[in-house]
């Protein structure tokens, strides 16, 4: 019972002294002066945007401001079902305005506020045509970027974002300019409340018996599931029925052109042979949506570009034959060894 007593003194003293004000981390408001001091830091969904951009200089002076073509309201965060899982990890969008699954090669991002997700950190939401990244509104495509081609593809700042983890027995609350989704807790309450929680029962069960019955909270499962309306699929959060799956998007589509509805009909895009240096992205199709908003099409896989040849055989030089623009066919710059003086 001793070492209960004194996880909760130690744990105590923790939350005095972080609630303590004065403890030398300020956090800065939309439009003050931010980046000289590494005490201080923009409030959640800021981004610090130095005056003078410099891709090596983190700690830049610039000021406080929201994410340029950002607003969160305009559109519902993409739906969690509950056998669904992510492949690796959970990001958040440049715009701070939803956690999801990161998007994959392929796949469709940017859009209005990032709607359409952000990518997987070993890729760029890149501009279907072009040699650009995508911004808001700007949709783009999920790529691979060759180390090269980085400085024409830049990734977009991510928002200051507050939360806590349990690290060494303490909740550790700190700010973060990541679209990592890696916070555990939203504030220090939540994370003090859960690590109280775990002490306290740990403590009880090294001195007793049989640990007291946890009380069980009273939860409702809800999932994302459709059905059809009126020749419409119609998708909403509902009680989750485990007699049977949940009727998704696709699957509704199905049933919508298996019983004849005229407005299931979808313009079919013709899918030509992409050129060598490009691929076929994915189509993208909004939740309750049976056709696509943003059709398959050719877009460059930058991954065939290669770099300017350092070295030529037979004193050969290196020259530029092909200006590549980032549209198929011409994805890349091309170079061809000729001999000094021709």
């Amino acid at each position: 019972m001793v070492s209960s007593v004194l996880w909760t003194s130690v744990a105590t003293l923790a939350f005095l002294c972080l609630a303590v004000p004065g403890s030398g981390y300020v956090v800065l408001r939309e439009g003050e002066k931010c980046g000289e001091n590494v005490q201080s830091g923009c409030e959640s969904g800021l981004l610090c945007v130095p005056d003078n951009p410099t891709p090596d200089d983190f700690f830049a002076v610039g000021a406080c401001t929201r994410a340029p073509g950002c607003n969160c309201s305009e559109f519902q965060c993409p739906p969690r079902q509950r056998h669904g899982h992510c492949h690796s990890r959970v990001v958040i969008d440049p715009c701070g305005c939803c956690t999801h699954c990161p998007k994959k090669k392929g796949q469709v991002c940017g859009g209005p506020s990032w709607r359409y997700g952000n990518c997987d950190i070993d890729q760029v939401c890149a501009l279907f045509v072009g040699l650009d990244s995508a911004r808001p509104p700007q949709t783009g495509v999920c790529k691979a970027i060759p180390k090269h081609l980085k400085k024409s593809f830049p990734v977009p700042l991510c928002p200051v974002r507050s939360g806590c983890n349990v690290h060494v027995g303490n909740c550790d609350c700190y700010s973060d300019q990541s679209c990592d989704a890696s916070f555990s807790y939203n504030s220090y309450e939540a994370c003090y409340k859960e690590l109280m929680a775990f002490i306290m029962y740990d403590g009880y069960a090294s001195d007793v018996e049989t640990p007291p019955e946890p009380e069980v909270p009273v939860y409702t499962c809800k999932e994302w599931s459709c059905e059809v309306r009126a020749c419409e699929c119609v998708c909403q959060y509902r009680k989750c029925d485990y007699r049977t799956a949940p009727l998704l998007e696709a699957a509704c589509c199905d049933v919508l052109k298996d019983s004849g509805c005229l407005n299931t009909s979808c313009h079919e895009t013709p899918t030509l042979p992409c050129p060598a240096d490009s691929f076929i992205s994915e189509p993208h199709t909004e939740p309750g949506q049976c056709c696509p908003v943003v059709p398959a099409m050719c877009t460059c896989d930058f991954q065939t570009c290669t770099p300017k040849p350092t070295y030529c055989p037979n004193r050969g030089l290196p020259q530029l034959v092909v200006k590549g623009n980032g549209h198929p066919g011409t994805c890349c710059d091309r170079y061809e060894c000729v001999k000094e003086g021709h």
